[in-house]
């Protein structure tokens, strides 16, 4: 099997926690930080630089039109589309 090459347009961003809170978005910071503070040295905090790296990239490929969609699909500001918070409240009423 062979390695798959980076794309060139790919960011580079290094798996420490400077790098990765850097690229996340400004309200996704302070939850990564607490998070891999309090998981344990090892595995649990492999698992959470490598979670939170995968939303670094994501944050940092995300284009102001991509933003502004996401926030008109989370406020049901689109036609045919409701707010999250009104399903979430609509699924609670029929439990």
């Amino acid at each position: 099997m062979s390695a798959i090459p980076a794309q060139p347009d790919e960011p580079d961003i290094p798996r420490t926690a400077n790098a990765i809170a850097a690229a996340l978005a400004p309200g996704r910071k302070g939850p990564f930080l607490e998070e891999l503070l309090a998981a344990q040295a090892g595995p649990q905090q492999l698992a959470v630089m490598n979670r939170w790296h995968l939303r670094a990239v994501a944050d940092t490929r995300r284009t102001d039109n991509d933003r502004a969609q996401v926030a008109a699909l989370r406020t049901g500001e689109r036609i045919g589309v409701h707010s999250l918070h009104g399903v979430l409240a609509a699924l609670g009423e029929h439990r």
